[in-house]
């Protein structure tokens, strides 16, 4: 008879486990299973190994006149136990009769929003210790004393008459204060270990911030209205009064963002300014010290009264291309780069659309990759000697209307500006991508003082047809005139002995050319699908790519020197063997 008991139990168990979970394919990591307080909670499964866990999304059906949710500890699905670890973002929200939630010890996550607009929510019971907390979870609920759950304060409501975190108080947990958009004055207890910039996310009233005396992790020291992470000497939280004191190393990502402040001095210690660190301030100047060495994405985007940049970083790494530092400033009209700057690191001013002066120091050896590029309103720009090397489309897409050059390097050339134009004398390095896209260029000359020519540096100029070449130049580097396709004349000077990768690729009118003695090597896809019939080439080429001549469907011969077919049968391939000609 027992036995027969114990398997009918087990029967009308499974029965009851059947009636309570629905079923899903086997693959499938959603759920519903009933809960005590009578609702069906929807799961999804984050591990299937051991120790097996689930997030808790919400309830399935109808959320009207739900009134309590009490969430279990585990669920069985499938023969296993799932720990319930966490709460998904907006699991809960909007259900305006909810009045209170019991939140087991195995949750230790709540998500942005989890309960966001539980108007009604005024009792929520945690049996563990939360240990993050998204934005917004608790933001328009009912609740009306701090949550804390161990050591850790989880929420702050916004109807406090005093804002106190309490003696003991050891992490304050991300986004714990958001609500409080009232909070003028921060005082952190000298038992805090952790604390988070976005602790106080939204809290832009904020004038005050103190670390008590004993605090072990953090500091105020003198009195700078912010909260410093003592051994790092980082920077993790200011307010619209707050200074930076000298020795500083860092300004932690969103330290300042939605602070308000309108004023401050960064000192010489500073060497990192993390991404948003000043997102959408009242600054309307600031000075970048020698001593930055980088600068985060979006570091400053949104400060719509910055006007003037003092840029004074020595040698500062290429700022983020996808999130520019300094974008949508609107206001910001003026750059003065300092005297001992090297380098105007890439990416670094790029997009700002109403940027109008640039002052280049005479340090200024370097401008990286896309500096200026799209800032349309930078009508000129004065370069100096001192520039050695510009980046990749340093200016592309900006206002810049005449040509920007030194004494000695030719940097760039309006798309629109001429379609003659002859190089200033003296200039002795055309820069990368200097020409690209000069689209009504159809004729340049190229005075005898220049040795190099750049990278793509006449690359894809579409109506460029004839180059008059310096006699002395040494090199032309990868792309230099490729897919330039109206390029019809061009003569090569005796002082060039390489004619590098893809130099004249796609020049589709490109016919006949003439290499020099000087020349010993051609290289990989030198003249690839180029419209090249005729070329002669001489006696002094050690080598020539298999790739050079591919893809010229007009090819009809190659020209050699006399007495010199075993040579050049030896250095090219047999497919052009039949177009060699002795002349």
């Amino acid at each position: 008879m027992k036995k027969l008991a114990v398997i009918l139990m087990l029967i009308a168990y499974s029965a009851f486990a059947i009636a309570q979970a629905e079923v899903h394919k086997p693959n499938d990591p959603n759920f519903s299973m009933k809960c005590k307080t009578g609702q069906y909670l929807k799961y999804t499964i984050t591990s299937k190994e051991s120790p097996y866990t689930v997030i808790v999304n919400g309830i399935k059906g109808d959320t009207e006149n739900v009134k309590k949710i009490e969430i279990p500890e585990t669920v069985h699905y499938r023969n296993v136990d799932f720990a319930i670890t966490a709460i998904n973002k907006e699991a809960f929200s909007g259900i305006s009769t909810l009045t209170s939630v019991i939140i087991p010890k195995t949750v230790k996550t709540i998500r942005t929003g989890a309960f966001k607009d539980c108007s009604g929510l005024k009792s929520i019971k945690i049996g563990g210790i939360i240990e993050q907390c998204g934005e917004n979870a608790f933001t328009g609920t009912a609740i009306t004393k701090p949550i804390y759950t161990g050591k850790n304060l989880v929420y702050y409501p916004s109807n406090m008459s005093e804002y106190k975190i309490n003696e003991g108080t050891e992490y304050i947990l991300e986004y714990a204060f958001c609500d409080c958009k009232d909070l003028t004055s921060i005082l952190i207890p000298a038992s805090v270990k952790k604390v988070y910039a976005n602790s106080f996310a939204n809290c832009n009233k904020v004038e005050n911030i103190a670390v008590a005396e004993g605090n072990k992790t953090f500091d105020s020291r003198n009195n700078c209205n912010a909260i410093i992470l003592t051994d790092e000497n980082k920077i993790i939280r200011g307010c619209k009064n707050s200074t930076i004191p000298n020795g500083i190393k860092t300004i932690a990502r969103i330290a300042f963002a939605n602070t308000g402040i309108n004023k401050i001095e960064i000192p010489n210690s500073v060497t990192t300014i993390e991404d948003s660190a000043f997102y959408n301030c009242e600054l309307s100047t600031i000075t970048i010290p020698e001593s930055v060495k980088g600068i985060g994405a979006s570091a400053f985007i949104k400060n719509n009264k910055l006007a003037v940049i003092n840029f004074n970083a020595t040698n500062c790494n290429p700022l983020n291309k996808d999130y520019p530092a300094f974008e949508q400033c609107q206001s910001l009209t003026s750059v003065n780069f300092g005297d001992n700057v090297e380098i105007v690191p890439a990416f670094s001013f790029m997009n700002c659309g109403e940027l109008r002066y640039v002052t280049l120091s005479n340090s200024v050896k370097e401008i990286g990759e896309k500096a200026f590029f799209e800032c349309k309103m930078l009508s000129y720009l004065e370069l100096t000697n001192s520039v050695e090397k510009i980046g990749i489309q340093a200016f592309y897409e900006s206002g810049i209307s005449e040509p920007v050059h030194s004494d000695y390097l030719f940097a760039y050339f309006p798309a629109d500006y001429a379609t003659e134009y002859t190089i200033p004398d003296g200039i002795k390095t055309i820069a990368k991508w200097a020409f690209h896209y000069a689209d009504n260029l159809k004729s340049v000359t190229i005075p005898n003082s220049v040795t190099k020519i750049e990278e793509f540096a006449f690359s894809e100029c579409k109506d460029l047809e004839t180059v008059v070449m310096s006699n002395s130049l040494e090199t032309m580097e990868l792309g230099a005139f490729r897919y330039s396709q109206k390029l019809k004349k061009i003569n090569i000077p005796q002082s060039l002995k390489t004619i590098d990768i893809e130099v004249f690729m796609g020049c589709a009118s490109l016919e006949n050319l003439v290499i020099p003695n000087s020349v010993t090597d051609i290289k990989k896809q030198a003249f690839y699908d180029s419209g090249i019939k005729y070329i002669t080439l001489p006696e002094s080429l050690n080598s020539i790519y298999v790739t050079a001549l591919r893809e010229c469907m007009n090819l009809k011969y190659i020209y050699i020197p006399k007495g010199s077919l075993a040579h050049f049968k030896k250095i090219m391939e047999p497919e052009f063997h039949s177009k060699l000609k002795e002349k």
